[in-house]
């Protein structure tokens, strides 16, 4: 099976409200074949939107991608530019949120 996301080490820094640099993200890496149907689980603040996000070349605000690599449908997103990756979502990729109301608790 051909491989639709490939993430390599990836790595996200965000700036405090008091100016100082914390990496958030430290050296994920995954792999999503094509057809396959993918969630992150996690607890609030864990980082799942972070990387979510960051699957299709967003950051959030306040964060950037320092590191690592990740490949959509053999595209390298950091290569990209702005307007080839929208191109890209809603076709190749994209994110669902999870509806507050419908959250999954593991520990209930």
């Amino acid at each position: 099976m051909t491989n639709l996301v490939e993430v390599r080490n990836l790595k996200i820094e965000a700036t405090t409200d008091a100016g100082r640099i914390v990496e958030i993200i430290k050296g994920v890496s995954l792999d999503i074949a094509d057809g396959e149907i993918v969630a992150l689980i996690g607890e609030s603040g864990s980082g799942k939107t972070t990387v979510a996000l960051s699957l299709m070349g967003h950051a959030r605000p306040g964060c950037r991608i320092t590191g690592g690599e990740i490949n959509v449908n053999g595209k390298n997103m950091a290569a990209l530019s702005e307007k080839e990756r929208a191109k890209l979502r809603g076709t190749d990729i994209a994110y669902v949120p999870q509806s507050a109301a419908a959250s999954f608790n593991p520990s209930s």
